[in-house]
């Protein structure tokens, strides 16, 4: 499939409303479960925001010209940055979210000027683990999500991309 990104646009906001609406889609993310049903507006809001000052790229993951998810480029703090995404289910194990994973580190590396990356998943969210680790991450500390946090008492595990 051709995978390609493009900042999110307003006329993507009833696919992601839809597919983050669709039960165990964001289990493994930090998107609210059940999606809100003005999420995806108020996401756009907060996104658009921070794009603004420039630490929040949130791009839309296009494959063979259809959207496919999104995905994140944000400056953690100086030249560290850090990824975000999620793969609408029509989408899923076609190799899509590494496709745009790549292209998204590309971007912050050439185009923002970061030097490192860092990101963190489920222990339990072997897609995403297999996915960064393919790209060049490397595994980094386990840990345990903090209370008031969406996955509370769940283990997470750091990963690092130089």
């Amino acid at each position: 499939m051709n995978v390609t990104l493009r900042l999110i646009i307003e006329e993507d906001l009833p696919l992601i409303q839809h597919y983050l609406s669709i039960e165990g889609v964001s289990r493994m993310t930090n998107v609210p479960e059940p999606y809100p049903t003005n999420g995806a507006r108020e996401w756009y809001e907060m996104v658009s925001e921070e794009h603004q000052g420039e630490n929040h790229y949130p791009f839309a993951i296009i494959a063979d010209g259809e959207f496919a998810g999104s995905i994140s480029v944000r400056r953690e703090q100086g030249d560290i940055g850090a990824i975000d995404y999620w793969v609408a289910p029509p989408f899923w194990k076609k190799g899509i979210g590494t496709q745009a994973a790549e292209q998204a580190v590309d971007f912050g590396r050439y185009e923002l000027g970061f030097k490192s990356f860092e990101t963190c998943c489920l222990i339990e969210n072997r897609g995403s683990a297999r996915l960064l680790e393919k790209i060049g991450f490397q595994r980094g500390k386990e840990f345990l999500i903090g209370s008031g946090e969406k996955h509370e008492g769940e283990m997470a595990r750091m990963y690092y991309l130089k």
